[in-house]
């Protein structure tokens, strides 16, 4: 007569797989996460290139303002990933045409594809943000597209940022303008994975020396590292 396994045994082998389950899949998820990090910022690098090359052919940094801007929403025009809806990666552009300074518009990893857009502090979608957030100073000076006076306000002090949600997958404008809520400012702090890999915080990356100051303030000033609330 064969002997199968008694019900003790059978109860450790199933303690011991669920125990390696609990390590394995942290450590799974984790692993991801460090990866699309380490995407997000080998992106932003590439755009920081492309960036900075425009500049160099056209003496301006590349506006806001896309150049397939809608009219009714004024900054943005048709999304490169969302068919039928605006998208600030319409923003990028830019870069990509006539003069190919990138060749594709790069996805935020932190987006999930199935939701469209980043959220905001909120946890509420935050439409049109389909992809790493761009904005520079100069269009948001007099005179420079928006007629307006945040300069370097809208983009930490600097000529430019470029913002990515990061693993709380929360698009917070890597804190905005110091007049924002305290929800968006916190939630724009640099991402630090010492705080856990999954922590508050934007991935932020700028550009082209300190921007403009006006009476608004950027929330975190990247360029005097330094926080204005």
């Amino acid at each position: 007569m064969k002997k199968g396994f008694t019900l003790i045994e059978l109860l450790i082998v199933v303690a011991i797989i669920a125990i390696l389950a609990a390590i394995a899949v942290p450590n799974f998820l984790e692993a991801q996460v460090r990866s699309k990090v380490s995407r997000a910022k080998a992106d932003m690098r590439a755009l920081a290139t492309a960036i900075e090359s425009y500049c160099v052919d056209n003496k301006h940094y590349p506006s806001i303002i896309a150049p397939n801007a809608d009219e009714g929403d004024g900054l943005n025009g048709p999304s490169c990933f969302n068919p039928g809806e605006n998208g600030i990666s319409s923003r990028f552009i830019w870069i990509t045409t006539p003069q190919a300074y990138i060749t594709t518009v790069f996805r935020d990893p932190f987006i999930n594809p199935s939701v469209k857009y980043a959220y905001d502090a909120y946890d509420n979608i935050l439409p049109t943000y389909d992809t790493y957030d761009y904005v520079d100073a100069f269009t948001l000076t007099p005179g420079g597209g928006l007629d307006g006076n945040r300069g370097g306000a809208g983009c930490s002090g600097a000529q430019w940022h470029i913002v990515c949600a990061g693993p709380d997958r929360k698009n917070c404008y890597g804190g905005g303008q110091n007049n924002y809520a305290d929800e968006v400012r916190q939630g724009g702090v640099d991402y630090d994975p010492t705080n856990g890999t999954v922590s508050v915080g934007d991935i932020v990356r700028i550009g082209g020396g300190p921007g403009p100051l006006w009476t608004i303030l950027p929330s975190w000033d990247r360029i005097q590292h330094k926080k204005n609330f």
